[in-house]
């Protein structure tokens, strides 16, 4: 019996460790990337000029990015569309590799992921119509948190947080779409659309026979691209990639056709 008994416990030992060598484990990312080929990008479309879906399909500054890092790594990229309060989760729960979509690094996410170097440096921005007069004597958004307006916000961004806390007594309006965000601002539904001054420069150059925008003081917000907490591996690859982007002069590059070419007078 006891024999027999030893037997099974090395029949157990030995499938444990095939089942431990057969499938990719926690915090291995990079490895699980480079044995399948395969990278898996989270992001929210719509976020101009980070993330964007079109018939030609994906196109943005972040899109540009993990292009890059999909090549650096001699994979293929897989671009997954998510609302932008649910990427996080996805992430987590394994839906893709790492979330590239214009996310700010803050404290509160640091606590559900990691995030690289920062790759870029943003604020926030208020845009409103060029025809409410009830803005011309907004001179600071603090302003807004009054009843009387309406302000418009994407769900899960920092300007979401921000807007409700600082700008409580204010009707807040979230949206998931920016189309839907955008239709609300043009057809008065809302007064105000509070969100990221690059979005906000390239929408109001977009729609500008109608729109104008006011920044906050708030412009020392930076974007980073976030790894589960425990894929330090896949964190350390991506650093060296953003470095090697900016070497290389390729950022300048992405840098000029997503944001330069969408600002510049027409």
């Amino acid at each position: 019996m006891k024999i027999l008994n030893i037997i099974k416990l090395k029949l157990i030992l030995v499938l444990n460790l095939i089942s431990l060598s057969s499938f990719p484990q926690e915090g291995n990312s990079l490895e699980k990337i480079k044995n399948s080929k395969v990278i898996k990008v989270c992001t929210a479309g719509g976020f101009i000029p980070f993330s964007v879906n079109t018939k030609e399909g994906w196109v943005g500054f972040d899109i540009d990015m993990v292009k890059g890092y999909a090549e650096y790594l001699n994979a293929k990229l897989e671009v997954i569309d998510y609302h932008f309060d649910g990427i996080i989760p996805a992430l987590n729960t394994k839906k893709c590799d790492l979330i590239a979509s214009g996310m700010t690094i803050t404290a509160d996410r640091k606590k559900s992921v990691l995030f690289s170097e920062p790759y870029f440096k943003d604020g926030l921005s208020y845009l409103y119509r060029k025809n409410n007069v009830k803005f011309e004597k907004i001179k600071d958004i603090s302003m807004l948190n009054d009843e009387q307006y309406k302000i418009g916000v994407r769900v899960g961004y920092t300007s979401d947080f921000y807007v409700t806390k600082n700008l409580s007594k204010a009707k807040i309006l979230k949206f998931n779409e920016t189309s839907d965000i955008i239709n609300a601002l043009r057809n008065n539904k809302i007064d105000a659309i509070v969100t990221d001054t690059n979005n906000t420069k390239i929408l109001q150059k977009k729609f500008d026979d109608i729109f104008e925008y006011k920044n906050t003081n708030i412009q020392n917000e930076y974007f980073g691209v976030a790894v589960r907490l425990k894929d330090d591996e896949l964190l350390h690859s991506f650093n060296e990639y953003l470095n090697y982007w900016k070497k290389s002069g390729q950022y300048e590059k992405d840098y000029e056709k997503n944001f330069i070419s969408l600002t510049k007078n027409k």
